[in-house]
């Protein structure tokens, strides 16, 4: 499935023209000339959420095909650790853990449904 691959793409591209949630990532944003859109932060830093949803969204689905849980607690972990450190008390590690934890998850995905395919 294509949907978790999107929203983990499109999460960390926002996040990395996020430069106040995501300091760390925002230094990659600088180094490719993104810092002209540092105006627009507010935008992205929502757009990295709704991704990162998209994200487990797409995971979700996947599960179905392929059924292995784990793929989908990592990125379920991931979301929710992001997200909570956003929303509740802001941790930058655990912010940066739970990105790290979703990308694993679709590269996981990724690996394990070209198994699936290639078995059937």
């Amino acid at each position: 499935m294509k949907l978790e691959k999107l929203g983990t793409a499109g999460a960390m591209l926002a996040a990395i023209l996020c430069p106040v949630c995501f300091p760390k990532l925002a230094l990659i944003g600088a180094l490719l000339g993104l810092g002209a859109l540092a105006p627009y932060e507010g935008w992205f830093a929502a757009a990295a959420q709704v991704f990162l949803v998209l994200a487990l969204a797409g995971h979700v689905v996947a599960f179905r095909r392929h059924g292995n849980r784990l793929i989908a607690v990592l990125a379920g972990a991931g979301v929710a650790l992001v997200l909570g450190s956003l929303w509740l008390h802001y941790v930058e590690a655990l912010v940066y853990l739970g990105l790290a934890a979703v990308v694993a998850a679709t590269v996981w995905s990724v690996f394990t449904m070209r198994r699936c395919s290639s078995q059937e």
